[in-house]
């Protein structure tokens, strides 16, 4: 909790975009904008207040709904920021936060299960087969590969595969594995089944393509979009939205096509002006791909005999001018016969 009381929520409060000009979604009006943002703002300082204040005195099933409320009211103020024209920088400052506030969220979910509260049933922190795949899984994932966090996606992972010791675990998702796959290591080989099915399979076809045929297949995956996601809980939300009836509309983007592809490097020319493609995210994962990639390979330093986090080449100073190609899991060399002591392994890239 120290990581909270650092937090300047002036400074947050100050990120509200005052110009409607520079809305990138159209169909977002001030009003929603002005109600939505004080709405979510309030609800997640006031979540972390309390939890400060009575994390060791209130009911686990308070603290429970209260984790999981705070972990959707930012990623709706994620999704309300990028519609309404706010800075990137905004969304990844913030992100680390919310990495945390997942993991204290595990935390009390837990504890809730091991209280009498629970009556001995447990259930996913994040279930997969319901509406948490898009509220929280699938935006959770996609906002942190799109803002610098890709070697963060274990740390999500871990919470999504929390299951009771007797559990065989929870079923995985197609999309999900493939979007981690590169970055968390030990997965298996992802699954040809998405557990909400439309619209996120047809992104399968995407992954198996040649790099020339990608691009036309997102640009359909886009046009078929909207109508392929009436049954998700962000479909047909803009006719009615009104924060005091209940109904909330933050934007409609298909976030898992822009990590998609950023993720694959697709040339998203053919699709850039779609109206549900958040082209401004993809713009800014690729800059921070391109400014992070040399600091990145400075600081991959992996022990010898523990496991390779990426596919690649790597070198040690215990074999000067060697190259040695190894693949993500394997071991690395411990390289017993040099007299060198411990051996620690560098990522020199990938050719």
């Amino acid at each position: 909790m120290e990581n909270d009381l650092n937090i300047d929520w002036q400074q947050w409060f100050e990120t509200k975009n005052f110009d409607s000009n520079t809305y990138r979604d159209s169909l977002m009006t001030d009003d929603l904008y002005n109600d939505h943002f004080e709405d979510l703002f309030n609800g997640i300082y006031s979540v972390t207040d309390g939890f400060l204040a009575y994390q060791n005195t209130a009911k686990p099933s308070d603290l429970m709904v209260s984790g999981r409320r705070r972990i959707i009211d930012v990623l709706d103020f994620f999704s309300l920021q990028y519609s309404c024209g706010a800075n990137i920088n905004i969304i990844k400052n913030m992100y680390s936060y919310l990495l945390d506030w997942v993991e204290q969220y595990a935390e009390v979910h837990k504890s809730y299960h091991l209280s009498k509260e629970a009556e001995g049933r447990f259930v996913w922190h994040i279930a997969l087969g319901t509406e948490d795949y898009w509220y929280i899984a699938l935006r959770l994932i996609c906002f942190g590969l799109l803002t610098g966090y890709a070697d963060q996606m274990s740390r999500i992972m871990l919470v999504i595969d929390y299951r009771e010791a007797e559990s065989e675990g929870q079923e995985k998702d197609g999309l999900l594995e493939r979007l981690v796959e590169p970055f968390v290591a030990d997965r298996g080989i992802p699954p040809d089944e998405a557990r909400r099915h439309l619209p996120y399979r047809k992104l399968f076809k995407v992954f198996s393509a040649d790099s020339e045929q990608r691009p036309a297949l997102m640009l359909q995956y886009l046009d078929d979009w909207y109508e392929a996601s009436r049954r998700e809980p962000y479909h047909d939300q803009h006719p009615q939205a009104d924060i005091r009836s209940g109904i909330s509309y933050y934007g409609y983007w298909s976030w898992e096509a822009a990590a998609v592809t950023w993720l694959l490097d697709i040339d998203d020319s053919l699709y850039r002006e779609h109206q549900f493609y958040p082209k401004d995210l993809v713009d800014f994962a690729r800059a921070q791909s391109s400014s992070q990639s040399q600091e990145d390979l400075e600081r991959l330093k992996v022990k010898g005999g523990d496991k390779a986090l990426r596919t690649g080449y790597w070198t040690t100073p215990a074999r000067p001018n060697h190259r040695e190609y190894i693949k993500q899991g394997d071991i690395l060399p411990t390289l017993s016969e040099a007299d060198w002591g411990e051996v620690y392994w560098h990522f020199d890239g990938e050719g």
